[in-house]
């Protein structure tokens, strides 16, 4: 019973402090989900990649990566984190002087792409996962109701939403980037945590 307690006292010290991360810092979206700069170049024939990447790492001090837009190469695409207006003036000069752009407002454009909405990640997840919650309880109070309606029903669902909240607090303590695979590993955390209860009541019946 102590070891229990001092568990979910050392939980509930995690879940607080990821909150605090939240509410202060928020979460950390990495490159993949935060804002960065798009600088897309519109070329009038094929060009060689290596040649952009060559200009760009004269003027970026930061990382960057180069990329073509289409099959065609004769749009390349320079993606960086962080850059300054007077960076994007002397690129513009450099592959200006380096293809002879008679416009080159027209032919270098710079977009500036804001961070992702995390409610747009995650929202084709909330029904699906409601769903399963409610029917997961259900079979639970019905095939466990014997054990009484505590250990069927509210353990369940606070090792549920106890499990699924430290996951998002290490992931905001721990500032880890938000990628891809996070919502995934989450949801297979939130899966498990469903069988375990199974487990566990299946056990204690």
């Amino acid at each position: 019973m102590k070891k229990r307690l001092i568990v979910l006292v050392i939980a509930l010290v995690i879940i607080i402090a990821g909150l605090v991360m939240i509410f202060t810092k928020g979460f950390n979206l990495g490159d993949e989900y935060g804002k960065y700069t798009m600088v897309n170049i519109y070329m009038t024939d094929p060009s060689n990649i290596e040649d952009v990447r060559q200009i760009a790492d004269e003027v970026i001090d930061g990382d960057f990566t180069v990329s073509y837009t289409d099959e065609f190469n004769d749009t390349a695409s320079i993606k960086v984190k962080s850059i300054t207006d007077e960076q994007v003036s002397s690129l513009k000069e450099k592959l200006k002087a380096k293809y002879s752009f008679e416009d080159v407002e027209n032919n270098v454009i710079a977009i500036n792409v804001p961070s992702a909405n995390l409610y747009d990640l995650v929202k084709v997840y909330i029904a699906p996962i409601i769903i399963a919650l409610a029917l997961s309880l259900i079979y639970f109070v019905i095939a466990f109701r014997k054990l009484g309606i505590v250990k069927a029903l509210f353990t369940p669902i606070i090792t549920v939403v106890g499990i699924v909240a430290l996951y998002i607090s290490i992931i905001a303590i721990f500032r880890i980037a938000i990628t891809e695979y996070l919502i995934p590993i989450g949801i297979l955390l939130f899966i498990l945590t469903l069988l375990g209860n199974a487990i566990y009541l299946k056990s204690q019946k």
